[in-house]
């Protein structure tokens, strides 16, 4: 990719240059000159004055990719100010669709198109990186039929926006990233670098998944995943209602199954029943809930050779909780707690440690489940988020073996900066698979599968009436957050649903008959057999409707690759899909032989769909292809 196409040397304020920098400092537009240097795989453009720097770096990965990795350095001797900090990028022609995603809960990674008239904008409306939008931003030129993708690694309240600007008779098109605006009034140090949010864009040929694979790749390179886990969650199974006794129960049919990881979530801490007045007070509750006996849920968890999880919220604490009485310093408003706070910060990693030492934790989940829209230190949240990453990283430092999911009332959190701190992310509090399937699918269109937990939650009715004389009873599955709207999907809907990142189960187990435990015990032995694959994968749309949704998972080199076929709805008697494959290679398929080329000219016809199952395909070269199709 030629980043060159991407600067305009014209010299004009508001369309030209690499940045937009405004302060005390006077204004840095497009007018000024840029050094530039070749250092090694990097292409770097500096800009230079008596009291500032201005320094972008470019690398230009083998697939195309580009990452660029921008900061602004104060080289006075005294406090200067920033009020406005963005990248800047020239769009050749004027005539753009614009994609985004809003992000809100259970309605998580919900992109749309717009057409570009004026200007398009995405941005953070709080503290949390994805709260109202996720940091993308996708332009599809509407005269080559090209798509440019903007992918942003947030490292505090961030906006990305594209816009038409008048010059002369013409229209200039050009896309901005970086700190929100709004409230901005940095105080920079003297010395002190201020680095932008990196951004990651390439073009692509797909408006479906805009080329997400080349995404993938480079990501599953830099920050491999190190597990792909079978979990249990105790939240959608009881909520806060923890009944030590019904959890052993769960704990003992998981380990059965071959889980790997139990938690308790949400309602083992505080002071009497009312737990959620407790939050920000990290110790077991003895007079409800687990009534002191959490210890005992941890030894068994781990005698049956599980690893033991617990859920925390450091980021925010309950205005009557006795933490906030005994630190109100170390909290934002009485509420948030303040990871700007170095002191802060050694304070929760002493609480949270404190705990993983007595309950022998090998999992958390940290959750985060408030916001506010205006940081009133100015930072719009930078120096927040900086003590946040540091926090992990003690935490990791301190344990290197700990797992760590990362929640923020569902994926107000699910983006690529965050999954270089976290091992993976709890999706949405949606954990159905009807919306899960629509919220997994656009979320890998800016996340690898590896970071995407899937949950299974259902549970078994008996006197639901089945067709064709079979005995009542079914199982039905909770298709959002709070078991109100329930649906029925074919076992192979749910079974290949969860396939893809780590499993997970929050739901009553122990109920299940001998003969639904054993079956998904074969799942969860052939997924343990997959998942090396899973973790590595790059993943691709190829069909996205509201009726069938097709998913191709594949290797680099395309030596294997599996493609999921949910069907919702049908409404055709058979259809045709093109997966990508090797082009030079014969691939098998429920051992018919085939070509790459045949594959990519012909396509797989599918002549057995089902309503509300999924068709799993597997094309493996010079290997036998099983086909799988739902009973």
């Amino acid at each position: 990719m030629r980043i060159d196409s991407y600067i305009d040397k014209r010299k004009i304020p508001g369309v030209s240059g690499l940045f937009f920098a405004s302060g005390s400092f006077g204004v840095i537009e497009g007018d000024v000159d840029y050094a530039r240097f070749e250092d090694g795989e990097k292409t770097i453009f500096q800009y230079v004055s008596e009291t500032v720097k201005l320094e972008s770096e470019f690398t230009v990965e083998k697939n195309g990719v580009v990452i660029r990795r921008d900061f602004f350095e104060n080289l006075s001797d005294e406090l200067i100010e920033i009020n406005k900090l963005i990248s800047r990028f020239y769009m050749p022609g004027n005539e753009y669709d614009v994609y985004t995603q809003y992000n809100g809960w259970q309605h998580e990674s919900n992109g749309a198109w717009t057409r570009l008239v004026t200007r398009v904008t995405a941005e953070a409306t709080g503290i949390r990186t994805c709260d109202g939008a996720t940091p993308m931003m996708a332009l599809h030129d509407r005269y080559t039929q090209k798509n440019t993708v903007f992918h942003l690694l947030p490292n505090a309240q961030w906006s990305m926006s594209a816009k038409k600007i008048p010059q002369d008779e013409k229209e200039l098109v050009v896309v901005e990233t970086g700190f929100y605006e709004s409230g901005l009034r940095m105080k920079v140090k003297a010395g002190e670098r201020i680095f932008l949010p990196t951004v990651i864009f390439f073009s692509a040929e797909s408006s479906i998944d805009f080329d997400a694979y080349k995404l993938h790749e480079v990501y599953n390179r830099l920050y491999p995943r190190r597990c792909l886990p079978i979990i249990y969650n105790s939240w959608l199974y009881c909520f806060d209602r923890l009944n030590i006794d019904e959890l052993l129960k769960q704990v003992d049919c998981a380990a059965d199954m071959g889980f790997e990881a139990f938690m308790i979530d949400a309602g083992w801490f505080g002071n009497g029943d009312n737990w959620s007045s407790c939050v920000g007070d990290w110790e077991e509750n003895q007079t409800s809930g687990p009534c002191g006996r959490l210890i005992e849920i941890s030894d068994r968890v781990r005698c049956k050779g599980m690893i033991f999880g617990l859920w925390f919220e450091p980021e925010r604490a309950s205005a009557n909780s006795r933490a906030v009485a005994e630190h109100p310093d170390y909290y934002i408003n009485g509420e948030l707690f303040d990871f700007a706070n170095s002191d802060a910060v050694e304070y929760m990693l002493n609480v949270i440690s404190k705990q993983i030492d007595k309950y022998s934790i090998g999992w958390v989940k940290f959750d985060f489940n408030a916001t506010i829209p205006v940081d009133p230190s100015g930072d719009v949240f930078y120096r927040y988020m900086q003590g946040q990453k540091n926090f992990i990283l003690r935490l990791r430092e301190k344990y290197p073996e700990l797992y760590i999911t990362n929640c923020a009332s569902g994926g107000y959190r699910m983006e690529l900066g965050q999954g270089m701190l976290f091992d993976s992310f709890w999706f949405s509090d949606n954990q159905g698979p009807y919306e899960g399937i629509r919220i997994v699918k656009d979320t890998l269109k800016r996340l690898p599968t590896g970071l995407i937990e899937r949950w299974n939650v259902q549970k078994y009715c008996e006197n639901i009436p089945v067709y064709n004389g079979s005995p009542k009873g079914k199982m039905i599955h909770c298709n959002n957050a709070s078991w109100s709207f329930l649906i029925g999907v074919r076992d192979s809907f749910s079974e290949e649903f969860v396939k893809g990142g780590p499993i997970g189960f929050s739901c009553d187990i122990a109920a299940f008959s001998e003969e639904y435990k054993n079956r998904w015990k074969e799942v969860i032995e052939q997924y343990k057999r997959e998942r090396d694959f899973y973790k590595n994968a790059i993943a691709r749309i190829i069909v996205d409707l509201d009726s069938i949704t097709v998913i191709e998972y594949a290797d680099i080199n395309f030596d294997k690759c599996i493609i999921q076929l949910f069907v919702k709805t049908v409404y055709a008697n058979e259809i045709v899909i093109y997966p990508f494959v090797d082009e030079l290679s014969e691939y098998t398929c429920s051992e018919i032989v085939m070509s790459g080329a045949d594959i990519k000219e012909n396509g797989i016809l599918i002549d057995s769909l089902k309503q509300n199952s999924c068709l799993k395909l597997e094309l493996v070269k010079n290997k036998t292809m099983n086909l799988r199709c739902d009973k």
